[in-house]
């Protein structure tokens, strides 16, 4: 068997691209000489374009799902990357619930899931557990998952939902293997109630989506990496066209948008991202539902103004400065009492140096201020008035007649 040619590779990635959108470089040479191997072995082909004269001329078109069989890649498991399930369980699911709830209330909530290029089933299936499992039961609820795949092949395995040793062990935890699961011959086949919940079908995500109604979540992981960049762009917007306004597209974990196309704007949870269509409410919010206008609405952050009159209460506290500052204004007026506290109350007092009685004076005057500005001791009062007598009789000891008089005067008073 000879081997591929460049012109025979040019022909055949053109032929694949054209029939399931799959892009092969001149890198990929290996892949088509070793998907293609077995085809050319079966139809006794001499060369790669014997195969491809082949293909073409095949009205049946069942060769042509043999090569795209052949070429497509069916690789997956359960529960791959787990934290797209982990998203869709605690994040989007809830909100979507939320959502469908106040939009449709007291009816059964519709979920509508669309698993594009879903394989052999494994990431249908994974969706339909996690939904058993946040959910419990199932009867306020309208569930659909539709799973759509390229390969004849891969959609008849998933559709029928047996699997062998290794693709069970794969991802799936042998608890939910034992609860979900039915052993049957080699394998294990998925139990009624998961597979009542799914559909499947081939479809081709080149092709138009007409008929395909509208989700609420789409996961597309895996695939579009194989596609041109030309090819992806249309592909998600498509999907964006078929995605509810509030829905929710999950990607590979290695994908990305960006640079991609316009018509998604990515949402982080934990270390998860997903994608909603652009200008989507980034809340739980449905479409037609109505925004938070409400909680907006009373935002009588207004009642900030009823703080004004408090503030007329701050004015209040500029007054309590005033009247603190106020004792402090009588202070000063005290002050020319003051003049008498100080120990030199010596000027109204001229005539005392003139008597010997001057060191009793001297004695007296350091008791005057603390009699009368304190008012606390009580002897120095009638200290004072002996020492003004004094003065008083001492003021008219220049004359001795007077003071025979007043000798006398003492006598008539102790004798009466």
């Amino acid at each position: 068997m000879s081997s591929i040619t460049a012109e025979e590779f040019g022909l055949l990635a053109k032929y694949i691209h054209s029939i399931c959108g799959v892009a092969l470089d001149s890198t990929k040479t290996y892949l088509i000489e070793t998907r293609l191997k077995s085809m050319m072995q079966q139809y006794s082909c001499a060369s790669y374009m014997d195969l491809y004269n082949k293909v073409k001329a095949d009205r049946s078109g069942n060769m042509e799902k043999e090569v795209v069989n052949a070429i497509t890649t069916n690789e997956t498991l359960f529960f791959r990357d787990a934290s797209p399930f982990e998203l869709f369980k605690h994040k989007i699911l809830p909100d979507l619930i939320d959502a469908r709830s106040k939009a449709n209330p007291g009816r059964p909530v519709p979920i509508r899931i669309w698993s594009a290029a879903c394989s052999t089933g494994q990431e249908v299936y994974s969706i339909a557990i996690a939904l058993r499992e946040a959910l419990g039961n199932l009867n306020n609820f309208q569930i659909s998952i539709l799973g759509t795949d390229i390969s004849d092949e891969a959609v008849t395995r998933a559709s029928y939902g047996k699997y062998n040793k290794f693709e069970i062990e794969r991802g799936l935890p042998s608890q939910t293997l034992n609860r979900y699961f039915t052993l049957m011959g080699d394998g294990w086949k998925i139990k009624d109630e998961i597979r009542a919940m799914a559909v499947f079908k081939k479809f081709n995500l080149m092709k138009p989506f007409s008929g395909m109604g509208r989700f609420d979540v789409v996961f597309c992981r895996n695939v579009a990496i194989y596609f041109t960049p030309m090819d992806k762009k249309l592909v998600f917007e498509k999907i964006a066209g078929v995605l509810e306004p509030d829905g929710s597209l999950v990607i590979g974990s290695t994908e990305s948008l960006t640079g991609v196309t316009e018509a998604f704007e990515p949402r982080r949870y934990m270390r998860a991202i997903f994608y909603q269509p652009a200008g989507a409410p980034a809340g739980r919010f449905a479409a037609g539902a109505q925004p938070p206008s409400q909680p907006f609405a009373p935002r009588p952050v207004p009642a900030a103004p009823p703080a004004a009159p408090a503030a007329p209460a701050r004015p209040l506290g500029p007054p309590r400065a005033a009247t603190v500052v106020a004792p402090a204004a009588p202070r000063p007026a005290p002050t020319p009492a003051t003049p008498i506290v100080p120990p030199r109350p010596e000027p109204p007092r001229p005539a005392v140096p003139a008597a010997p009685a001057s060191p009793v004076m001297a004695a007296v005057t350091p008791m005057e201020p603390e009699t009368e500005a304190p008012g606390e001791t009580v002897p120095a009062i009638p200290r004072r008035a002996p020492v003004r007598s004094q003065p008083a009789q001492v003021y008219r000891a220049g004359d001795k007649s007077d003071l025979k008089r007043l000798l006398m005067q003492k006598k008539q008073k102790a004798a009466s």
